[in-house]
């Protein structure tokens, strides 16, 4: 069938519509396109397609970079739009979720700044077949065996290219930038796996077992220890756009000597830098990403780690949330407002969760100020998105 493309979905899929109305999802168009699709999946409410021809192209429309792009790759969604669209791309996603999920008809949406577009990536996860790396198809388990990575750092491209990964399913690779230092996370077992030297292995039940691994990472001059099974960015020039923006926002809007409450705050980033000088709680769940905060900060803030739902609230000035891409449970914000904080910071991986968050902040009491768009994953159609708030 022909279709004009009208609207994007938040995987980047371009939006149009049947004869009888029904949505249409089709992966690799884009909005203003006219194309010639072939039905793959048929819902009452909704359809997906793929691309078969664009008959009108877009003007910012490209021709992807990697091949594995043709192969069917799902990492890479967005590789057919050029970076000045791929930006508009990803505030129409934010500004069309604050609108639809969060009902805010007139969001201040802007956009925050990218990473390099290429060779950023310094953590992957990758499907195992046969004992190599690829990833799987988009909207599938399908294994897609990979030659090259043009969105990961090269010697995330040496490991997974140049190593034999055994029997598992699974692999995490992480690499420093600043160090070299590489960590191969693998699903199933260590033994037979064969990779480059100097790249530790280490397998989930050596991890349950008590073993340990690390890297160093280096972000906004500052050196940070990082475990396996800690999160990182997906990139040191993701972490440090983040903080630089994080940053450039409390400036604005908060005093030096204001006390910071840093919620699921992983290894440290947050209250080791903006937190510098300050009084500093830092709230986390995960026992590996505790112990590196502490390991990276020691007395420089209150180390509590728990869920934030069972904290024992305590005052603090602002706060800044960075929780997972679900984003966070309806008891947070209120717990938010029981610190008396005047400003907060939530920081979210995924559109729909973070307005869905700025509503129920919003409910709490709380006023939207500016929401900032940051891509941190250029090729992809995920972002980060910084909404702020004030009492």
């Amino acid at each position: 069938m022909r279709t004009v493309i009208d609207g994007l979905a938040k995987e980047g899929d371009g939006v149009g519509r049947c004869a009888d109305g029904r949505a249409i999802f089709v992966r690799g168009a884009l909005p203003g396109e006219e194309v010639r699709v072939e039905i793959t999946e048929e819902k009452p409410k909704f359809l997906r397609g793929n691309l078969v021809s664009v008959l009108e192209p877009h003007h910012h429309r490209i021709d992807p970079f990697c091949t594995h792009v043709q192969d069917g790759c799902g990492g890479c969604t967005l590789q057919h739009a050029d970076s000045e669209l791929q930006k508009h791309m990803k505030l129409r996603i934010v500004q069309e979720a604050f609108e639809r999920i969060g009902k805010f008809r007139d969001a201040d949406v802007v956009y925050g700044g990218s990473v390099q577009p290429v060779r950023y990536r310094t953590t992957i996860r990758c499907s195992i077949h046969d004992g190599k790396a690829g990833m799987r198809a988009f909207r599938s388990h399908k294994h897609i065996s990979l030659h090259s990575c043009g969105v990961t750092h090269e010697r995330i491209e040496e490991i997974m290219t140049g190593s034999y990964f055994g029997a598992n399913e699974e692999v995490v690779i992480r690499t420093s930038a600043y160090t070299g230092e590489s960590l191969l996370v693998v699903s199933t077992t260590s033994r037979g796996v064969k990779t480059l030297e100097g790249v530790q292995v280490i397998s989930y039940e050596e991890l349950r077992k008590g073993k340990s691994a690390s890297i160093i990472e280096r972000v906004y001059d500052n050196d940070w220890r990082v475990s396996a099974q800690s999160f990182f960015q997906a990139s040191p020039q993701g972490s440090e756009l983040l903080v630089r923006t994080v940053d450039g926002i409390i400036n604005e809007n908060v005093t030096t000597s204001a006390s910071m409450l840093d919620l699921y705050s992983g290894v440290g980033i947050f209250a080791g830098t903006i937190g510098f000088g300050r009084q500093v709680t830092a709230i986390e769940q995960s026992i590996s990403a505790s112990q590196d905060a502490i390991y990276n900060l020691g007395n420089q803030a209150i180390h509590v780690r728990s869920r934030v739902e069972d904290w024992d609230v305590t005052p603090h000035d602002f706060v800044i949330a960075n929780p997972s891409r679900s984003g966070m449970s309806k008891t947070v914000p209120h717990i938010i407002w029981e610190t008396e904080a005047d400003f907060i910071i939530l920081i979210s991986c995924d559109a729909a969760a973070a307005a869905r968050d700025a509503k129920r902040m919003v409910d709490t009491g709380f006023k939207l100020g500016e929401v900032f768009v940051l891509d941190l994953f250029p090729q992809t159609s995920h972002l980060e998105v910084i909404s702020t708030y004030f009492r």
